[in-house]
This record gives C-alpha cells, sequence and structure tokens, in this order.
C-alpha cells in the first residue's frame, strides 16, 4: 500500500485535528499516532476486498469528527497548573509568616522593619516563582556549564573575601543585601547537574574529569566553609543525578568512591565538633547542652494546642532561623506540629509524583535533585526540634526568615511548577507515545 500520509483525505483530517491542538510540538506525535490507526483500519478493510483508496476513505470516516478528536486532544495537551502544590506552598508560607509576626509581638526587640523585611522577599520570591511557572524550563538546559561554573567561582570568592558588616564570612554583599553563597549555591549547583551531559555518556578521561569537576570540587568548596550539612546534601544530591544517569553499577561506584572519600577525610578534621554535637543530641539535659534542652523543654510545654500566638519564647535560641519549629509548636501545640508535619510529607511525595510522570529526563532530574535538596531541609530541622537528630545549622525553607534563599526556594518551586504545566505538552520518545482514545 502506497504511503498513508500521501493521501489528500488522510492529510486532510489530520490538518483539521491538529488544528485544534494548540500545543504545537504535540502535532508530530499527534499525526503519528492517528496515521497508525488509519493504517490499521485501512488494511482490516483491504483484507476485506475492498479497494485500497474506498479502504482509507472508510477508515478515515471511522475515527470521527476530526474536530471532536482534536478538541480532545487539545485538552489532554493544554497547559496544567499543580494546584496541590501551590496550595502546600501557600500553607508553608502562612504559616511561617504567622510565626515571624508571633515572635515580633512576643519580643520586644524585633523591630516592625522585620516584618517588611519578610513581605519584601516575599513579594520578589512571588514574582520569580510567576516568572519560572510561564518560563519553558527546558530553555535552562544549554546554561548548565556556565551556571555550575559561575556559582563555584563565587563560593571561591565568598570563602576568600566574603564579610558582612566589617566580619569575615562566607557573605557576599549585592547592593544593601548580603548573601551566604554556601546557602545559596545548593539549589542552583544541583539543578546544573541535572541539565550536564549525562554519566552514561561520559568517556574515560571525561569520568575521570567530571569526578573531579562536579564531585570533588564543591565538596573541597563546602568542606572549606565548614558547613557538614552542606557538604552531605551535595554528595547526596550528586550521587542520586549520577545514579539516574549511570549506564552501571561499577561506574557509579567508581564515580561515587572520590567525592565519598573527601566527604569522609572533612568529617575526620572536624571530629572534635561532632563529638559535642553528639553529647548534646545524647543528653540534651546537661547545663552545656542549652540549645537542645531548651527545645525540649518548650516542646514539652506546649501541650496539645500550645501557649497562644505571640507568647515570649522560652528561651528558644534562632527561633526566626533553625528553631522554627520548635517555637511554633510551643506557641500553636502538638497537634499543629503533626498537621506540620504530614504537610511537609505530602509535599515531598508530590515532588516525588512530579517526578514519576513527566516524560522528560530532564524535568525528571530537576525534580529528583529539588527532592533532596528540600527533604533535607525541611525534615532535619522539624525532626531536630523534637530532638530526634543531632542539631546542625540549616534553616527551613518557606518557614524560616531565609531572606535571599526564600527568592531562590520560591523560584525553585516556580520550575517545578513548569515541569508538571508541560507534563502532557512534551513529545515522547521514540516508541513510548502513549495510546490515543478515538472514536
Amino acid at each position: 500500500m502506497r504511503q498513508m500520509e500521501e493521501n489528500m483525505v488522510v492529510q486532510q483530517f489530520l490538518d483539521r485535528v491538529c488544528k485544534q491542538v494548540r500545543t504545537r510540538q504535540m502535532h508530530p506525535e499527534i499525526r503519528e499516532e492517528l496515521l497508525g490507526h488509519i493504517e490499521e483500519r485501512a488494511e482490516l478493510l483491504i483484507l476485506k476486498g475492498l479497494p485500497e483508496e474506498l479502504a482509507v476513505q472508510d477508515a478515515v470516516k471511522q475515527m470521527g469528527d476530526p474536530g471532536d478528536i482534536g478538541k480532545s486532544l487539545h485538552l489532554a495537551h493544554r497547559p496544567q497548573l499543580d494546584w496541590k502544590l501551590l496550595i502546600m506552598l501557600a500553607l508553608f508560607l502562612i504559616i511561617g509568616l504567622v510565626g515571624m509576626l508571633s515572635v515580633y509581638y512576643a519580643d520586644e526587640r524585633y523591630s516592625v522593619s522585620l516584618v517588611e523585611r519578610k513581605l519584601f522577599y516575599f513579594g520578589i520570591g512571588v514574582l520569580f516563582l510567576i516568572g519560572f511557572y510561564f518560563l519553558d524550563y527546558r530553555k535552562l538546559k544549554q546554561y548548565s556549564a556556565p551556571v555550575f561554573i559561575f556559582i563555584v567561582i563565587l563560593m571561591a570568592i565568598s570563602l576568600v573575601y566574603g564579610q558582612l558588616h566589617d566580619i569575615r564570612t562566607n557573605y557576599i554583599n549585592i547592593g544593601h543585601m548580603g548573601v551566604n553563597i554556601i546557602t545559596f549555591s545548593l539549589i542552583p549547583l544541583l539543578l546544573a547537574l541535572a541539565g550536564m551531559k549525562p554519566a552514561s555518556q561520559w568517556g574515560r578521561w571525561e569520568t575521570v574529569l567530571n569526578i573531579l569537576y562536579r564531585g570533588v570540587l564543591p565538596v573541597v568548596l563546602y568542606s572549606i566553609s565548614g558547613s557538614i550539612i552542606y557538604t552531605y546534601i551535595y554528595v547526596i544530591g550528586f550521587l542520586v543525578l549520577t545514579w539516574r544517569t549511570s549506564k552501571s553499577l561499577k561506574q557509579f561506584a567508581m564515580i561515587s568512591t572520590l567525592p565519598f572519600a573527601g566527604l569522609a577525610i572533612f568529617l575526620c578534621t572536624r571530629t572534635d565538633h561532632l563529638l559535642f554535637r553528639w553529647r548534646e543530641f545524647t543528653n540534651p539535659s546537661a547545663k552545656e547542652m542549652w540549645y537542645m534542652g531548651n527545645n525540649a523543654d518548650a516542646i514539652q510545654a506546649a501541650g496539645w494546642f500550645g501557649q497562644g500566638f505571640g507568647q515570649v519564647t522560652p528561651k528558644i535560641p534562632y527561633v526566626l532561623y533553625d528553631n522554627v519549629f520548635p517555637y511554633l509548636i510551643y506557641c500553636f501545640g502538638w497537634l499543629f506540629g503533626i498537621v506540620i508535619g504530614v504537610l511537609i510529607l505530602l509535599f515531598l511525595v508530590r515532588l516525588w509524583n512530579i517526578s514519576t510522570v513527566h516524560k522528560d529526563p530532564y524535568g525528571k532530574h530537576i525534580a529528583a535533585a529539588l527532592i533532596v535538596v528540600f527533604g533535607f531541609r525541611l525534615l532535619w530541622p522539624l525532626l531536630m526540634g523534637l530532638g530526634i537528630l543531632p542539631r546542625v545549622t540549616l534553616e527551613p525553607p518557606f518557614f524560616s526568615y531565609s531572606g535571599m534563599n526564600q527568592i531562590l526556594d520560591m523560584a525553585a518551586v516556580g520550575l517545578l511548577l513548569s515541569i508538571y504545566r508541560r507534563k502532557n505538552m512534551i513529545p515522547s520518545e521514540v516508541g513510548e507515545a502513549a495510546p490515543m482514545k478515538v472514536a
């Protein structure tokens, strides 16, 4: 049988269907799929004795009205908003704002500028979230390597020249704002890794170079900064992305050796610090372990419904940062703490769903990287506040004061929304197209 796509009747049918579908990048896949259905039906009619031309015309008629088919396909491939993810983000931000207002009313040391700055960063974060939602995330892939290089250079500069208010720190001043590059760098680095050449395509020497460049160099920089937890999160994120793109278990084992060795060496140089944190964790009631002990006392005093909005903090340190969860539980109770924990788990499950339902490998890798980042940054402070995990310096996103990191976190959620928005707008790989329902 001659080429079906050259038949005028078939061409007109496919054109009328695709005219209804606004997602143009799906047109080739739609045409190919519908063409396959027409060919199957035409072949059956030819076997029944119909001439080829009549068989093709009847096969097209059996497909149904092209306008109706096109409208149904348009609905299937139109942009979608992940309302569940957006609602959970809104709840996180509202809880964080209420907690900050409670601190402001409870402690006269905080001025109204605290609220103003929080709202300022919130407003900028919303703009970034909207911008990344409408941005086609696939366009960012081509900038992955330059972004990785740029962030690594910024980390090195902050470690050598960083300061804030004439004090030596890892901050870089941008206008009137100081940005902690070490905490700020984690999401851009892992997102850049998600878009770089996959491990399965590395040659022998390319593998060595990438292990040193992508794996060891950031670990060294995080180690120099003294941040154990950020070093650990980066290593886990690097290994997750490498595992997803490696061609064999042997290659993955080889790639993971040096980053793990760098992490182990760094931990060996911090044994005194680690032992202190362990003693604090195992014996929070000791006088010198006031940090964990005060958190435990506050949570025990909370009760099921808490002490109420605007209560004076019972010696909880860093209530706007690392210990926002213990303070929220103290004010609003154990039941409120359970609600927060459930919301966090649902948020992470939602990220996992995005990483599994999407067709595009790049979108899957972005979601996987953000699961690692948000998983650690949400669960560790919560479990740390409850005394289940040792103390680290790690601010939970969305809930804490954050500043510039809040803008970055909301931009990352906007990127996730962009991925979900296009989950039905990206053509499948050859042989993976889902079957279409026709009349």
